[in-house]
């Protein structure tokens, strides 16, 4: 046989063989799967060491940290593998300036190590919130209005009054104070409440002469109630902690049922408490008066 024939035979041979054969045997394919063999291998090795490192699947439980310092909290969190920010400062009554007064996540939380841990600090000076005007509303409407900017309701109080079930005053340590009064965020008040006229009578006393506040806290002792608050034009904000009360409705005298309202007009103008006061004269009482120098009875 001629090596032409058997070169030929031995080519017929190879292209009989099966294709898949034929393409692992190829170097080009086999070095291409050696070069992925290699890739797999080195990816799980890499993913292993990975989560050796990160420890992959082990939960932290996150510690309390309330009432302690930022110092001493950021250690405690450092030795758990914890990070932490302040996000935000508050007042609560009883704490520290500068303790830890609320974290997330809460404590006893499950977190992986690493985790961020937001915190919010006790405010270094109180923060102050305004009074809300809440009167002749309900309790119920107070105390939402109250709540919402900071302010809670420790008591109840109630006084015959023309407004039933509605709020005359608020009180702050027993005393009256005013729509817009700073307060310390967490202060707790009293809300006066009226419960309707009762069938005592008062004689309203005379507020001449008192500044608003003494004439209010002077009215609940006497079971009356402040009305209508009118001071002269050209007041100002300023000058209305200086006004006085120089007239009054109903006038100093009169008997009235208990928890009326009393209107009042206030000044700073001094003449105007020269003038003499208006007071209720009973007639029943005036008709027994002797009217003669001689002090004869009519």
């Amino acid at each position: 046989m001629s090596a032409e024939t058997e070169s030929k035979s031995t080519s017929t041979k190879k292209n009989k063989e099966p294709f898949f054969k034929r393409f692992i045997k190829n170097p080009l394919v086999i070095s291409i799967f050696a070069c992925i063999i290699v890739v797999l291998i080195g990816l799980a090795w890499t993913s292993s060491w990975l989560d050796s490192y990160t420890n992959h699947g082990v939960e932290i439980e996150t510690p309390n940290l309330n009432g302690m310092t930022e110092k001493e909290g950021g250690e405690i969190l450092a030795l758990r593998g914890l990070t932490y920010e302040v996000i935000d400062s508050m007042y609560v009554n009883g704490m520290k300036p500068g303790a830890i007064v609320d974290q997330v996540p809460k404590a006893g939380a499950k977190v992986k190590e690493g985790r961020k841990i937001y915190v919010k600090i006790q405010a270094y000076s109180a923060k102050k919130v305004s009074l809300p005007e809440v009167r002749e509303g309900s309790a119920r409407q107070a105390e939402n209005l109250l709540a919402s900017v900071g302010l809670k309701v420790n008591n109840l109080e109630y006084v015959p009054s023309e407004q039933s079930g509605n709020v005359i005053e608020v009180k702050y340590h027993d005393q009256i104070i005013l729509p817009n009064t700073k307060l310390t965020e967490g202060s707790a008040v009293t809300l006066v409440i009226g419960r309707g006229l009762s069938n005592e009578e008062v004689q309203v006393s005379s507020f001449r002469g008192l500044t608003l506040d003494r004439a209010r806290n002077e009215a609940h002792e006497r079971d009356l109630n402040i009305g209508s608050i009118n001071y002269d034009k050209g007041i100002t904000d300023q000058d209305k902690d200086k006004a006085i009360v120089y007239k009054q409705t109903p006038i100093t005298g009169k008997t009235v049922p208990a928890g009326t309202r009393v209107d009042l007009y206030l000044t700073i103008d001094k003449s105007k408490m020269e003038e003499p006061e208006e007071v209720f004269k009973d007639e029943t009482v005036q008709d027994s008066v002797p009217d003669s120098e001689d002090g004869l009875w009519n």
